[in-house]
């Protein structure tokens, strides 16, 4: 399920944090910087300009890779296309800084004809002052916007994986859904570690769908907590679409990618295809989200997805725990990477017993690997580090961390 809470998806300062999402966030971003152009500059790296055998996860990952450390020391965004380019805005960077990496970029693709030294570098490594330089840049994004716009006319939109079973509801739901780019209702929140000796540091980004955002953009009048079935053909639908945005960024982004994925696609040939798809290139930073609801229904379903999951190289975590379940539940034995605890404002009134007790439940477990998710408040923080914990995810903790 979503995480609690939707904060303004700021920059850290100082950090370079490449964006999932479309290209319209992008162009949303640069709106913003209209009025506030003073010492911004821009690099618009035309990946997919480059000869298709070199437009690959790979080489789009160092890219990225070495722009955050040339933007380390700057407040910027670092924007991972869909079309495979990658667009860096940074505020008081160097135009050597820039011009400096373009060479590098230009060596990295020494064999591409792109890259090659006849070719002008803004072919391959567009570069912008924006305050000078902003019309400039705002046209050549306009060519991304048009080539998107053309790649969504002939998107296929992904079919329900029940389709043999869901109800006229959801139909109507779905061809309504279907004008639209569902990528544009996903959203992001990252998951930090937090712990007193050391700064705070971003160790995944998980990616979700917010129903109220469906239920809005879709026009359609419907309550999903009175129709199970409705919700359920749903979460169905929407689990491909997120398979589908995993398996096209996972390899190019920071830090790895989770999704909460319900037990019935990951035993389906939804799964299967996903698995196949060549675009799946680094397993290791994909982490599927299992909630601890569906392995009390379904235990051997539960150990057989696991089981597929680990064998095909892929991490895990299960959601949805309480902090009563770290208690009595021998999550070592579920053979999972990350537990999720939700913090539960009942925990602020907890003895200094039941906190022990949760301390070395949390330490058997191993602190790394428990994340107190939904942390809407400071204490939330405060008591999650008393008792061990040092990952963290939610409004609060997003808020603490946005600058």
């Amino acid at each position: 399920m979503p995480p609690g809470g939707q904060p303004p998806e700021r920059p850290r300062r100082g950090t370079a944090t490449p964006f999932l999402g479309t290209e319209d966030t992008l162009f949303s971003y640069v709106d913003q910087l209209a009025e506030a152009r003073a010492g911004q500059r821009a690099m618009i790296v035309h990946l997919s300009r480059l000869d298709r055998l070199r437009r690959n996860d790979k080489h789009r990952q160092i890219v990225v890779n070495m722009l955050q450390q040339v933007m380390d020391e700057y407040p910027g965004r670092l924007f991972a296309l869909g079309n495979g380019d990658v667009v860096a805005i940074c505020k008081g960077i160097t135009r050597r800084a820039f011009d400096e990496t373009t060479e590098l970029f230009r060596y990295l693709f020494n064999d591409d004809p792109l890259a090659a030294e006849s070719v002008q570098r803004a072919d391959f490594c567009a570069l912008f002052d924006l305050e000078i330089d902003y019309p400039q840049f705002l046209s050549a994004l306009d060519d991304i916007r048009e080539t998107a716009l053309r790649q969504s006319r002939t998107r296929v939109t992904p079919q329900l994986a029940t389709s043999a079973v869901r109800s006229p509801r959801i139909d109507a739901l779905v061809k309504s859904l279907a004008r639209i780019d569902i990528a544009n209702l996903m959203r992001r929140q990252t998951v930090w570690q937090m712990s007193p000796a050391r700064p705070p540091d971003p160790v995944l980004d998980e990616i979700f769908i917010s129903l109220d955002r469906i239920r809005k953009a879709s026009g359609v009048d419907v309550e999903f907590a009175n129709d199970r079935q409705l919700l359920h053909d749903l979460m169905l639908w929407l689990d491909q679409h997120l398979l589908a945005t995993v398996a096209r960024y996972h390899a190019s982004v920071m830090h790895p990618l989770s999704v909460d994925i319900h037990l019935a696609t990951l035993l389906s040939p939804v799964f299967d295809d996903f698995d196949k798809n060549p675009a799946i290139v680094m397993r290791d930073r994909i982490i599927f989200e299992m909630q601890l609801a569906e392995l009390t229904a379904d235990l051997p379903g539960y150990l057989s997805a696991t089981k597929r999951l680990q064998d095909r190289g892929y991490r895990r975590c299960l959601d949805g725990v309480s902090h009563q379940a770290l208690l009595y539940i021998n999550f070592r034995r579920l053979d999972v990477d990350y537990v999720k605890v939700v913090w539960d404002d009942a925990l602020l009134q907890s003895d200094d017993q039941t906190l022990r007790e949760l301390r070395d439940a949390i330490a058997d477990c191993g602190s790394g690997r428990i994340i107190l998710t939904r942390c809407g408040r400071r204490q939330a923080i405060d008591v999650g580090r008393t008792i061990g914990i040092e990952l963290f995810q939610g409004w609060q903790v997003d808020q603490a961390n946005r600058n």
